[in-house]
């Protein structure tokens, strides 16, 4: 059971495959060294921090100096311009007492593709009105077009991070009582849910590889990484006796989901 990843791995897979076309079609180009590559990722990452910074600070002018002039930063439904960013960032040069904001960045990993750098990393935006503090971390990639040997932004995605919950203190052995096989209404899918080693494990039809499933309560049980996606929670249904009958896959935040009954 594969959880919802939004559109950002969309874009970031359609990006990647027309720039690997577009190189195996264009001349070939010189390998990096190592020491070339590093030296590239290093200037990615002090770019995209001092853009970051430049931002909290209020320093728009500069965010401007690292970004395409036709930019453009998709987060979820919405897509935000280079004059949207701007507007954006001079908020933040507003001289509120006791107003911080912070722009972090970190555990970036690298793609290149000729000139083209595809840049996958975390983005922690905190702001602090006195003792209120206001956090989001999001999964963010950007597409890099290396420029007079300067790194530039071309395009951005972010999807927010979504904190897995706490995994709760369940007694494994009741685990057996959710192994089975669970018929999707109207479909030929079934869940396969099987117990292993005190840890327990759910495979849809034609899936490849089985998912843990983590307990957050008794019966309800989370994917790891999962947020709030359609596929993100698993709860399992009791019946009269006290049977396992039915499996309820869901989205905590909608509900949006299936219910499958066991049939094995």
């Amino acid at each position: 059971m594969n959880s919802c990843k939004l559109s950002l791995a969309l874009h970031s897979l359609i990006l990647l495959l027309a720039l690997q076309t577009a190189a195996q079609s264009a001349p070939p180009i010189a390998k990096q060294t190592n020491a070339s590559t590093n030296a590239d990722e290093q200037q990615i990452i002090s770019a995209a921090r001092a853009r970051a910074n430049a931002c909290a600070s209020g320093d728009a002018q500069r965010w401007a100096t690292f970004v395409d002039a036709n930019v453009r930063d998709i987060e979820g439904n919405h897509t935000w311009t280079r004059e949207d960013i701007l507007n954006e960032c001079q908020q933040a040069a507003r001289v509120i007492p006791g107003h911080r904001i912070q722009r972090l960045v970190s555990d970036f990993r690298f793609r290149f593709v000729g000139n083209i750098a595809l840049v996958d990393y975390l983005y922690e935006y905190k702001e602090n009105f006195g003792e209120v503090a206001l956090n989001e971390t999001f999964r963010q990639v950007d597409t890099f077009e290396k420029r007079q040997g300067e790194w530039v932004v071309l395009l951005s995605a972010t999807v927010k991070v979504i904190p897995d919950p706490p995994v709760a203190k369940v007694d494994p052995a009741s685990f057996g009582d959710f192994a089975g096989q669970y018929a999707w209404p109207g479909s030929q899918n079934v869940d396969t849910v099987t117990r292993k080693e005190g840890q327990l494990y759910i495979q849809t039809t034609h899936e490849d590889s089985v998912t843990e499933l983590l307990p957050e309560s008794a019966d309800t049980f989370f994917t790891r990484g999962g947020g709030v996606g359609p596929l993100a929670r698993v709860t399992f249904v009791r019946d009269k006796s006290g049977r396992v009958s039915e499996e309820r896959v869901y989205s905590p935040a909608d509900g949006q989901g299936y219910r499958a009954r066991k049939i094995k």
